[in-house]
Parts: structure tokens; sequence; C-alpha cells
């Protein structure tokens, strides 16, 4: 038969901190978990355990627990800022384990998908540097293009300078502009010029690595919707 430990518990408006007492030996187990949902605390700690049911709805992505060499510190956020009258619920059984029992299969459900994007993200994070290693290529490419082109074009303008001095024509006015194969691969940046002292970023040459886009999804845990391949997503449209 597990043993209950003992606790006492305390509350703000905005929190409810439950300290739970263990036995040195118990708490210091790397057996000791403790499991938070929007509806309920647990915590087993072999021969020990302790569920409650919290008398109103709080915010387990935010709640946390801190374990030391006696006892068990649990902070539940409440997601209706107020007083409760106690800690645990005052329904009635049946009840209480349903709605213990929905906010499992909830937490469950959200676990799952916050695994999913992180998987996905991870995908994406992936294909950004594989993508971007693309783009220093393309870059590269792209400058020694650019380069041949130009000397050409002297090349040209030097020919044409001869023959019109050799045969007593006039140069003729205005040049096209220089535009290479991988100029028109360009979708963002591109600038080739040291400016100021700074070195321009390479151009980017795929949706999935502009700049302006990357630097935001880099600072979110979420992944890119529009590049999402799983059923339901954006897809990896160009």
């Amino acid at each position: 038969m597990p043993l209950t430990p003992t606790y006492s518990w305390a509350q703000d408006d905005a929190t409810a901190t439950i300290s739970i007492s263990l036995p040195s030996s118990a708490a210091a187990s790397r057996n000791t978990r403790v499991e938070c949902t929007e509806a309920a605390v647990k915590l087993t700690c072999p021969p020990y355990f302790l569920q409650l049911d919290l008398f109103g709805d709080v915010d387990d992505g935010k709640s946390k627990a801190t374990i030391d060499n006696r006892s068990v510190e649990v902070v539940v956020y409440k997601k209706s800022p107020g007083q409760w009258p106690g800690l645990k619920t005052t329904l009635p059984p049946d009840e209480a384990k349903s709605r213990r029992a929905a906010a499992v299969a909830d937490k469950e459900r959200r676990d799952a998908a916050a695994l999913a994007d992180k998987r996905e993200k991870k995908r994406q994070d992936d294909d950004y540097v594989f993508h971007k290693q693309w783009d220093l290529e393309k870059d590269e490419k792209r400058t020694i293009e650019r380069l041949a082109a130009e000397h050409k074009r002297e090349a040209e303008r030097e020919l044409y300078r001869w023959a019109d001095d050799a045969e007593g024509r006039a140069a003729p006015e205005g040049e096209e502009e220089l535009v290479t194969y991988f100029d028109k691969q360009l979708v963002e940046g591109g600038e080739l010029e040291v400016k100021d002292g700074v070195v321009p970023l390479p151009g980017t040459y795929h949706r999935k690595t502009k700049r302006s886009d990357i630097v935001a999804s880099a600072l979110s845990e979420a992944p890119r919707r529009n590049f999402d391949i799983r059923a339901g997503g954006g897809g990896e449209g160009e």
C-alpha cells in the first residue's frame, strides 16, 4: 500500500504553493516524479504517493516543481486569479475523476503536438542549413560570373573603341544593365560592393533562407507553417 506524505499549502491571487515533506532518502531518489495537469498534481516517490484534485484550473505549462533532499515544492499558476476556499476540489468523486482524466488527455494531446512541432522545427532548421549552403555556393558562382561578364564587357568596349577609331564611327551610347544567370535567381540582398567598411551579407536565393523571415522564426519555438510538410500544413510551395 502506498504511503501518503504530509503536505501544506499557501496561496496568493495568482499561485498556489504545495510543500510536500519526504524522508531524505525518498526525496533524493531518482524515482521521484511530479506531474501537473490543469486539474491535478500528482507525486510519485515509492513508497510514497500523493494525488491532489485542485479546486480550480491551473496553467500546467507554467507550473514548476523543486525537489531537494527533504521536500518537494510545487508552484501552480491559477487560470483565474483569486483566492481558493481550499486546495482540493469540492466536486463529487466521480466528477473529480472525470475532470482529472479529461485534463490528462488534454495534456497528452498538447504534449504530442508540441513534440511534433519540435521535430518539424528541427527538420526545417536542418533544411535551412542545407539551402543556406546552396546560397553561399550560388553567391560565389554569381560573383565569379559577374567578374567574367565584366571582363568580357570591357574587352568588347576596347574592341568597339578600336573599330570606331579605325572606321571613324561614333561609339554607341548607353549599355544594358549587366544581369547574370544567378542575378535572376536572387530573392533578397545581393549587394557586392563593400560600403563604409561593411561587407555585404551573401545574397538569398530561396524563400526558405530570407533573412527577414528566418530571424523571426529563429526566435520562436514553432515551425514555419508555410514550409510545414505535415498533413494539413502549408507544404513546400515555392
